[in-house]
């Protein structure tokens, strides 16, 4: 009997692990796709309005090497596959001051926030244009607390995660990255297209 109850154990961990692992594969396989196709997309002078699931932008932190597409929406199906644009709040480029912010999970493409610091860069480039910030201070909090999300009167951009990083199964609390603007750029129409030519430096 014991032995019977213990194949049923491996076999659900060996089923949970292979799940997790296609998950993980199947995020870095979009996120691959998604930076090819957003490398070879139109410049928008503009702030673009997109649906959940499109593709918002590139979000990079050069210190961590850390790059990761955003996609719109923060459902399931966009978190396997990007970090997440949490709806309600402001889209770079559309308000001089609003609060940007995007969430992601903690063991596939949110895990170096873990070795953020205060000072760092982050660079949020969309069909727009390229938006930089300046990384304020970091937080814990409970998920109750959508204080986070409000906008303060200035451009920032906010990071979510789970946290703590190491915990296995539901995280009970959020870490949090605050991040002010401190400039931005036109999206660069001549790399696009030395892309798109599949013209090499």
């Amino acid at each position: 009997m014991m032995r019977n109850i213990q194949k049923v154990l491996i076999i659900f961990g060996l089923a949970a692990l292979l799940l997790s692992g296609g998950s993980i594969l199947y995020g870095k396989i979009v996120q691959k796709l998604d930076s090819w196709r957003f490398d070879r997309s139109e410049v928008s002078a503009t702030p673009v309005e997109i649906s959940e699931g499109e593709i918002l932008g590139r979000l990079e932190i050069p210190d961590l090497d850390f790059s990761v597409m955003v996609l719109e929406g923060v459902g399931d199906e966009v978190l396997v596959a990007g970090a997440g644009h949490v709806p309600g709040t402001s889209n770079p480029g559309a308000t001089q001051n609003g609060n940007v912010a995007i969430a992601g999970h903690r063991d596939t493409f949110f895990r170096d926030l873990r070795k953020i610091r205060s000072g760092q860069r982050i660079r949020f480039t969309t069909s727009a244009g390229a938006f930089e910030y300046s990384v304020s201070g970091t937080e814990v909090v409970r998920p109750s607390d959508t204080g986070v999300l409000e906008s303060h009167g200035f451009s920032e951009l906010t990071l979510i995660t789970c946290y703590p990083f190491s915990f296995i199964g539901s995280a009970p609390k959020r870490f949090v990255v605050h991040a002010r603007a401190i400039g931005s750029a036109p999206r660069n129409g001549a790399e696009r297209d030395r892309i798109k030519a599949g013209v090499q430096q």
